[in-house]
């Protein structure tokens, strides 16, 4: 394993109850809403599923119902540790890194999955991805992540274009493919003192006091609206591939 990937190993094992204390406090039901639609189309049932860079499990315990054999990888042995608090029988933990995985991989799955994956960045792992299955290739992100009173003086995060590379790939490939957003809104009061010490090692003092006046003007507190979209690309497997291209 290289120096990167033990790097990117250790981070996330010691950031894996963290994180799974973040899945298990939001308030938004996207795992539930997956599997509904997922069921609603016809893509579940089905007989084998592997769940790429599977993390702690979130989308595990709402989909392994309907899957007769559930494949999960990983990077990381503590996200495995709590995703086997999830797992049953049908349920296979494997520890291994996405290149290394995909390249010994000995069976096409049903549907390939992976959600929020870092590691999914380039045309080629994008193919290897699209190699792992003999069906479907489902991939979900989050695309809108933004709220009424942080978001303006935040800059944008990049991973939420990657869903818009991911289909630019696509279409140079000629691969049809077809969407599925799920759009969540929530409100929360912020005050005044909350937000002017989260940015508090963004803006001079006199920069903040500027904003903070802007967006608060005499109140003390503020109701917030949170916007969280997440977005589906789905589509079928290439049946063959070459050096060339599909």
């Amino acid at each position: 394993m290289t120096d990167y990937l033990n790097e990117l190993e250790t981070f996330w094992d010691e950031f894996a109850e963290e994180y799974e204390a973040i899945q298990q406090e939001s308030i938004f039901p996207i795992a539930e809403e997956l599997r509904d639609f997922l069921l609603a189309e016809n893509l579940l049932p089905c007989q084998t599923f592997l769940d790429l860079a599977g993390g702690a499990g979130r989308y595990l315990s709402t989909l392994k119902a309907y899957v007769e054999k559930y494949d999960l990888v990983d990077l990381s042995a503590e996200m495995l540790k709590l995703a086997a608090a999830k797992s049953n029988s049908t349920v296979q933990l494997i520890k291994n890194d996405q290149k290394n995985f995909l390249s010994q991989i000995k069976q096409r799955y049903s549907i390939v999955f992976s959600a929020m994956n870092p590691a999914l960045q380039t045309k080629e792992e994008l193919l290897d991805f699209c190699q792992a299955s003999h069906d479907w290739c489902l991939i979900l992100r989050v695309i809108t992540d933004e709220d009424q009173l942080f978001s303006p003086y935040e800059e944008i995060n990049s991973d939420l274009l990657l869903n818009e590379r991911y289909k630019a790939f696509l279409n140079e490939l000629h691969i049809p493919y077809l969407t599925k957003k799920f759009a969540y809104t929530n409100y929360e009061e912020v005050t005044r003192d909350f937000f002017q010490e989260y940015f508090l090692e963004e803006f001079s003092p006199v920069e903040l006091a500027k904003i903070t006046e802007k967006t608060f003007g005499n109140k003390q507190q503020k109701m917030n609206q949170q916007s969280l979209v997440f977005e589906l690309i789905y589509f079928h497997g290439p049946k063959t591939y070459n050096e060339n291209g599909f």
